[in-house]
Protein backbone atom coordinates (compact mmCIF):
# COMPACT_ATOMS: atom_id res chain seq x y z
CA UNK A 1 0.00 0.00 0.00
CA UNK A 2 1.36 3.25 -1.34
CA UNK A 3 -0.18 6.62 0.71
CA UNK A 4 0.80 10.01 -1.39
CA UNK A 5 2.06 12.61 1.28
CA UNK A 6 0.29 15.64 -0.38
CA UNK A 7 -2.35 14.77 -2.49
CA UNK A 8 -3.66 11.96 -4.40
CA UNK A 9 -5.11 8.76 -3.74
CA UNK A 10 -3.79 5.60 -1.95
CA UNK A 11 -2.03 3.18 -4.41
CA UNK A 12 -1.88 -0.77 -3.54
CA UNK A 13 0.54 -2.79 -5.13
CA UNK A 14 -0.37 -6.60 -4.55
CA UNK A 15 2.91 -9.05 -4.38
CA UNK A 16 1.63 -12.50 -4.36
CA UNK A 17 3.60 -15.12 -2.34
CA UNK A 18 5.76 -16.66 -4.74
CA UNK A 19 7.31 -13.36 -5.84
CA UNK A 20 7.97 -12.64 -2.12
CA UNK A 21 9.63 -16.14 -1.71
CA UNK A 22 11.86 -15.43 -4.71
CA UNK A 23 12.89 -11.61 -4.01
CA UNK A 24 13.66 -12.92 -0.26
CA UNK A 25 15.91 -16.10 -1.47
CA UNK A 26 17.76 -13.78 -3.56
CA UNK A 27 18.59 -11.29 -0.95
CA UNK A 28 19.40 -13.42 1.23
CA UNK A 29 21.64 -15.28 -1.58
CA UNK A 30 22.97 -11.43 -2.24
CA UNK A 31 24.23 -11.03 1.46
CA UNK A 32 25.84 -14.52 1.58
CA UNK A 33 27.99 -13.50 -1.36
CA UNK A 34 29.04 -10.57 -0.30
CA UNK A 35 29.93 -11.97 3.16
CA UNK A 36 31.89 -14.69 1.45
CA UNK A 37 33.33 -12.71 -0.63
CA UNK A 38 34.82 -10.46 2.18
CA UNK A 39 35.75 -12.89 3.98
CA UNK A 40 37.78 -15.06 1.29
CA UNK A 41 39.22 -11.25 0.05
CA UNK A 42 40.06 -11.17 4.27
CA UNK A 43 42.03 -14.64 4.00
CA UNK A 44 43.70 -14.32 0.76
CA UNK A 45 45.29 -10.57 2.44
CA UNK A 46 46.01 -12.62 5.46
CA UNK A 47 47.74 -15.12 3.31
CA UNK A 48 49.53 -12.96 1.34
CA UNK A 49 50.72 -11.08 4.75
CA UNK A 50 51.54 -14.21 6.03
CA UNK A 51 54.06 -15.50 3.14
CA UNK A 52 55.80 -12.61 3.50
CA UNK A 53 56.15 -12.89 6.76
CA UNK A 54 57.50 -16.65 6.35
CA UNK A 55 59.72 -15.21 3.33
CA UNK A 56 61.37 -12.09 5.76
CA UNK A 57 62.12 -15.03 8.24
CA UNK A 58 63.13 -18.04 5.70
CA UNK A 59 65.98 -14.98 4.75
CA UNK A 60 66.74 -13.89 8.36
CA UNK A 61 66.87 -17.86 8.97
CA UNK A 62 69.21 -18.40 5.76
CA UNK A 63 71.59 -15.26 6.55
CA UNK A 64 71.94 -16.18 10.02
CA UNK A 65 73.25 -19.59 8.43
CA UNK A 66 75.85 -18.11 6.59
CA UNK A 67 77.32 -16.11 9.44
CA UNK A 68 77.12 -19.24 11.76
CA UNK A 69 79.15 -20.97 8.65
CA UNK A 70 81.33 -18.06 8.22
CA UNK A 71 82.38 -18.12 12.25
CA UNK A 72 82.88 -22.10 12.32
CA UNK A 73 84.94 -21.80 9.28
CA UNK A 74 87.04 -19.07 10.84
CA UNK A 75 87.26 -21.13 14.29
CA UNK A 76 88.09 -24.10 12.40
CA UNK A 77 90.85 -22.37 10.78
CA UNK A 78 92.10 -20.77 13.90
CA UNK A 79 92.09 -23.81 15.67
CA UNK A 80 94.15 -25.76 12.95
CA UNK A 81 96.63 -22.68 12.73
CA UNK A 82 96.84 -23.08 16.79
CA UNK A 83 97.20 -26.83 16.65
CA UNK A 84 100.37 -26.61 14.06
CA UNK A 85 101.78 -24.00 16.92
CA UNK A 86 101.28 -26.08 19.82
CA UNK A 87 102.97 -29.21 18.07
CA UNK A 88 105.82 -26.92 17.03
CA UNK A 89 105.84 -25.77 20.86
CA UNK A 90 105.58 -29.60 22.18
CA UNK A 91 108.60 -30.72 19.71
CA UNK A 92 110.36 -27.29 20.71
CA UNK A 93 109.87 -28.30 24.36
CA UNK A 94 110.46 -32.03 24.11
CA UNK A 95 114.06 -31.34 22.34
CA UNK A 96 114.55 -29.06 25.50
CA UNK A 97 114.03 -31.31 28.12
CA UNK A 98 115.75 -34.51 26.40
CA UNK A 99 118.50 -32.06 25.97
CA UNK A 100 117.95 -30.71 29.79
CA UNK A 101 117.98 -34.13 30.52
CA UNK A 102 121.02 -35.01 29.31
CA UNK A 103 122.68 -32.32 30.50
CA UNK A 104 121.62 -32.95 33.93
CA UNK A 105 122.61 -36.67 33.87
CA UNK A 106 126.03 -35.62 32.58
CA UNK A 107 126.49 -33.03 35.34
CA UNK A 108 124.95 -35.63 37.71
CA UNK A 109 127.46 -38.41 36.70
CA UNK A 110 130.70 -35.59 36.65
CA UNK A 111 129.92 -35.04 40.56
CA UNK A 112 129.26 -38.73 41.57
CA UNK A 113 132.66 -39.81 40.10
CA UNK A 114 134.17 -36.81 41.66
CA UNK A 115 132.83 -37.68 45.19
CA UNK A 116 133.29 -41.35 44.48
CA UNK A 117 136.70 -40.79 43.62
CA UNK A 118 137.29 -38.85 47.23
CA UNK A 119 135.77 -41.45 49.17
CA UNK A 120 137.93 -44.18 48.17
CA UNK A 121 140.54 -42.07 50.38
CA UNK A 122 138.41 -41.18 53.19
CA UNK A 123 136.99 -44.31 55.24
CA UNK A 124 140.08 -46.80 54.24
CA UNK A 125 141.34 -46.92 58.11
CA UNK A 126 138.13 -49.29 58.33
CA UNK A 127 140.72 -51.51 56.17
CA UNK A 128 143.52 -50.70 57.78
CA UNK A 129 145.34 -48.79 55.01
CA UNK A 130 145.82 -45.54 57.50
CA UNK A 131 146.90 -45.17 61.23
CA UNK A 132 143.51 -44.30 63.29
CA UNK A 133 145.41 -40.90 63.85
CA UNK A 134 144.46 -40.03 60.76
CA UNK A 135 140.62 -41.30 61.27
CA UNK A 136 139.15 -37.56 62.42
CA UNK A 137 141.14 -35.92 59.74
CA UNK A 138 138.98 -38.12 57.06
CA UNK A 139 135.36 -37.00 58.95
CA UNK A 140 136.51 -33.83 58.93
CA UNK A 141 137.09 -34.46 54.37
CA UNK A 142 134.02 -36.83 54.77
CA UNK A 143 131.63 -33.51 56.03
CA UNK A 144 133.33 -31.47 53.50
CA UNK A 145 132.70 -33.71 50.51
CA UNK A 146 128.67 -34.08 52.05
CA UNK A 147 128.68 -30.42 52.04
CA UNK A 148 130.28 -30.46 48.64
CA UNK A 149 127.39 -32.66 47.50
CA UNK A 150 124.58 -30.65 49.43
CA UNK A 151 125.47 -27.34 47.25
CA UNK A 152 125.72 -29.32 44.38
CA UNK A 153 121.89 -30.52 43.83
CA UNK A 154 120.01 -28.88 41.42
CA UNK A 155 117.07 -27.98 43.84
CA UNK A 156 116.52 -27.95 47.80
CA UNK A 157 113.68 -31.04 47.23
CA UNK A 158 115.91 -33.36 45.36
CA UNK A 159 115.66 -36.48 46.78
CA UNK A 160 115.76 -38.42 43.51
CA UNK A 161 118.87 -37.34 41.89
CA UNK A 162 122.28 -39.62 41.85
CA UNK A 163 123.57 -36.59 43.91
CA UNK A 164 120.62 -36.71 46.85
CA UNK A 165 121.04 -40.66 46.98
CA UNK A 166 125.01 -39.97 47.16
CA UNK A 167 124.55 -37.58 49.82
CA UNK A 168 122.00 -40.22 51.75
CA UNK A 169 125.07 -42.45 51.32
CA UNK A 170 127.75 -40.46 53.01
CA UNK A 171 125.15 -39.08 55.53
CA UNK A 172 124.70 -42.85 56.49
CA UNK A 173 128.25 -43.60 56.50
CA UNK A 174 128.81 -40.72 58.63
CA UNK A 175 126.45 -41.66 61.02
CA UNK A 176 127.51 -45.27 61.44
CA UNK A 177 131.02 -44.10 62.08
CA UNK A 178 131.63 -44.11 65.88
CA UNK A 179 132.22 -40.50 67.05
CA UNK A 180 129.88 -39.67 69.32
CA UNK A 181 130.42 -39.07 72.95
CA UNK A 182 128.65 -41.94 74.82
CA UNK A 183 128.24 -40.06 78.22
CA UNK A 184 127.48 -36.45 79.59
CA UNK A 185 130.34 -36.30 81.16
CA UNK A 186 134.09 -35.54 79.55
CA UNK A 187 136.23 -36.86 82.69
CA UNK A 188 138.29 -40.08 81.91
CA UNK A 189 140.18 -42.80 83.52
CA UNK A 190 142.01 -45.67 82.96
CA UNK A 191 142.59 -44.76 79.56
CA UNK A 192 143.86 -47.91 75.93
CA UNK A 193 146.54 -49.34 77.48
CA UNK A 194 148.49 -51.52 79.61
CA UNK A 195 147.48 -50.07 83.34
CA UNK A 196 147.50 -51.35 86.64
CA UNK A 197 144.42 -53.31 87.39
CA UNK A 198 142.69 -52.36 90.54
CA UNK A 199 141.20 -55.64 91.38
CA UNK A 200 143.93 -58.39 89.47
CA UNK A 201 146.86 -56.28 91.19
CA UNK A 202 149.32 -56.38 88.51
CA UNK A 203 149.56 -54.46 84.73
CA UNK A 204 147.30 -55.81 82.24
CA UNK A 205 146.47 -54.25 78.76
CA UNK A 206 143.20 -52.29 79.19
CA UNK A 207 141.39 -52.54 75.66
CA UNK A 208 138.97 -49.67 76.20
CA UNK A 209 138.68 -46.38 78.00
CA UNK A 210 136.88 -45.34 81.14
CA UNK A 211 134.40 -42.78 81.56
CA UNK A 212 133.22 -41.35 84.75
CA UNK A 213 129.81 -41.26 85.46
CA UNK A 214 126.92 -41.85 88.23
CA UNK A 215 124.99 -44.50 88.65
CA UNK A 216 121.74 -44.56 86.66
CA UNK A 217 123.56 -41.56 84.35
CA UNK A 218 122.42 -42.16 80.25
CA UNK A 219 124.37 -43.93 77.90
CA UNK A 220 124.22 -43.29 74.22
CA UNK A 221 125.36 -45.01 71.17
CA UNK A 222 128.80 -43.83 69.78
CA UNK A 223 127.47 -44.50 66.35
CA UNK A 224 124.16 -46.18 64.04
CA UNK A 225 124.48 -49.91 63.44
CA UNK A 226 122.78 -52.93 64.70
CA UNK A 227 122.78 -54.37 68.69
CA UNK A 228 124.77 -57.65 68.07
CA UNK A 229 124.75 -58.66 71.79
CA UNK A 230 123.09 -57.47 75.04
CA UNK A 231 123.61 -58.94 78.25
CA UNK A 232 125.51 -60.15 80.44
CA UNK A 233 129.12 -60.59 79.76
CA UNK A 234 131.17 -61.79 82.52
CA UNK A 235 133.96 -59.40 83.56
CA UNK A 236 132.41 -56.67 81.56
CA UNK A 237 128.94 -57.41 83.46
CA UNK A 238 125.96 -55.94 81.54
CA UNK A 239 127.22 -54.91 78.08
CA UNK A 240 126.17 -53.72 74.92
CA UNK A 241 127.55 -54.69 71.52
CA UNK A 242 127.39 -52.40 68.69
CA UNK A 243 127.82 -53.51 65.14
CA UNK A 244 128.80 -50.12 63.15
CA UNK A 245 129.76 -51.73 59.65
CA UNK A 246 132.82 -50.74 57.69
CA UNK A 247 134.85 -53.07 60.30
CA UNK A 248 133.80 -51.14 63.96
CA UNK A 249 132.43 -52.41 66.83
CA UNK A 250 132.03 -50.44 70.13
CA UNK A 251 131.88 -52.13 73.23
CA UNK A 252 129.13 -50.64 76.56
CA UNK A 253 130.29 -52.20 79.47
CA UNK A 254 129.10 -52.41 83.38
CA UNK A 255 125.95 -50.76 82.74
CA UNK A 256 123.36 -50.62 85.78
CA UNK A 257 120.59 -51.38 82.78
CA UNK A 258 120.60 -52.49 79.48
CA UNK A 259 117.45 -50.44 77.16
CA UNK A 260 117.92 -52.13 73.96
CA UNK A 261 117.82 -55.68 72.95
CA UNK A 262 119.62 -57.96 70.46
CA UNK A 263 118.91 -57.70 66.35
CA UNK A 264 117.81 -53.67 67.06
CA UNK A 265 119.27 -50.93 65.14
CA UNK A 266 119.83 -47.75 66.66
CA UNK A 267 120.79 -44.33 65.55
CA UNK A 268 123.58 -42.00 66.71
CA UNK A 269 123.24 -40.38 70.04
CA UNK A 270 120.20 -43.05 70.75
CA UNK A 271 119.99 -43.82 74.44
CA UNK A 272 121.17 -47.56 75.36
CA UNK A 273 121.57 -47.96 78.64
CA UNK A 274 122.61 -46.86 82.20
CA UNK A 275 125.92 -46.30 83.73
CA UNK A 276 126.63 -48.90 86.68
CA UNK A 277 129.41 -51.12 88.11
CA UNK A 278 128.70 -54.65 87.22
CA UNK A 279 131.17 -57.29 86.09
CA UNK A 280 134.65 -56.12 87.24
CA UNK A 281 134.30 -53.01 88.96
CA UNK A 282 135.09 -51.30 91.79
CA UNK A 283 133.02 -47.75 90.86
CA UNK A 284 130.31 -46.86 88.96
CA UNK A 285 131.71 -45.79 85.39
CA UNK A 286 131.15 -46.70 81.40
CA UNK A 287 134.06 -48.32 80.27
CA UNK A 288 133.63 -48.01 76.23
CA UNK A 289 135.46 -49.49 73.76
CA UNK A 290 136.41 -49.22 69.94
CA UNK A 291 137.15 -52.39 67.78
CA UNK A 292 138.26 -52.26 64.36
CA UNK A 293 137.76 -55.35 62.52
CA UNK A 294 137.81 -57.04 66.03
CA UNK A 295 140.73 -55.35 67.04
CA UNK A 296 140.64 -52.98 70.40
CA UNK A 297 142.31 -49.34 68.97
CA UNK A 298 142.01 -46.17 71.48
CA UNK A 299 138.47 -44.78 71.14
CA UNK A 300 140.38 -41.09 72.08
CA UNK A 301 140.82 -42.06 68.14
CA UNK A 302 137.39 -41.80 67.23
CA UNK A 303 135.13 -40.00 69.14
CA UNK A 304 134.70 -36.32 68.78
CA UNK A 305 134.64 -33.73 71.74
Amino acid sequence: MYIPHNKGGVKTIRINHYRTTLLTTFAFMLVALLVLTGYTLSVVKQNREMKIQHTNELNAILSEKEQLEALIAKQAKELAENAEIITTMNSVKTISEEAIDSYREQYENMVVAYIDKDLKEIGTVSRGDKKPASFKEDVAELRSLISLVESAKLSEDDVTSKIAQKEAQLNNYLDALPTYWPVNSRTTFSGFGRRFHPIYKRYIMHDGLDMAGEKGDPVYAAGAGKVSFAGWNGGYGNCIIIDHGNGFKTYYAHLSKILVKEGQRVSKAEKIGLVGSTGLSTSAHLHFEVRLNDKPTDPLYYIEP
